[in-house]
C-alpha cells in the first residue's frame, strides 16, 4: 500500500516545518490559556495538567512539561500536514487547507481515542468523556492549529 511507503520527511521544507509547527503549537496553547472561560470554553490545558498530576509525572514542573510536550507533539504531528503526500491533497486556499486538515485531524484523534478508550486506556477514555464544552474547545483548538500551520508553512519548491 502506498501510504505505508511514505517517507514523511521527503519533500518537506524542514526549516518551515519546524518553525510553523512551533508557532502553531504555541498559538493553540496560547488561545487555550488566553480565552479560558470565553463562552464557557477553552482552558483544556487544565485537564492535561491534571493527568500529569494524577500520574505523578514531572512533580512541580507540570506546566513546563505540558508546554514543552505540546510543542513536541505539534512538531511531530504536523508531519501529517507538511508531507507532500498529504499537503497536496488538501484544498489549495490556506483557509480551507487548514480547516479541512484540522477537521480530518480531529476525527482521527477522536477515532483513536474511541478505539483505545473503549478497550481500557484511561487517558483515551477521559478524552471521550470530557464535557461538551471541552469537546467543542478541543475541536476549535484543532482548527486554530490547522489554520496556523496552513498560513505559516511554506512548501518546498522543486527547482
Amino acid at each position: 500500500m502506498g501510504i505505508f511507503r511514505i517517507n514523511l520527511l521527503k519533500g518537506v521544507n524542514l526549516t518551515s516545518w519546524i518553525l510553523s509547527s512551533l508557532i502553531a503549537g504555541y498559538v493553540m496553547y496560547l488561545v487555550d490559556v488566553a480565552l479560558e472561560g470565553w463562552f464557557n470554553l477553552f482552558g483544556t490545558y487544565k485537564l492535561y495538567k491534571q493527568w500529569l498530576v494524577d500520574a505523578e509525572l514531572f512533580r512541580g514542573l507540570e506546566d513546563i512539561a505540558l508546554f514543552l510536550g505540546h510543542e513536541i507533539n505539534s512538531i511531530f504531528l504536523s508531519l501529517f500536514f507538511v508531507n507532500p503526500f498529504f499537503y497536496r491533497k488538501l484544498p489549495e486556499h490556506p483557509f480551507l487547507k487548514g480547516v479541512v486538515f484540522a477537521v480530518l485531524w480531529h476525527i482521527a484523534v477522536m477515532t483513536v481515542a474511541f478505539l483505545f478508550g473503549i478497550t481500557g486506556s484511561k487517558w483515551m477514555y477521559s478524552l471521550l468523556t470530557m464535557s461538551l464544552n471541552d469537546h467543542i474547545s478541543f475541536f476549535l483548538l484543532h482548527i486554530v492549529w490547522g489554520l496556523t500551520l496552513s498560513y505559516t508553512y511554506i512548501e518546498e519548491r522543486k527547482v
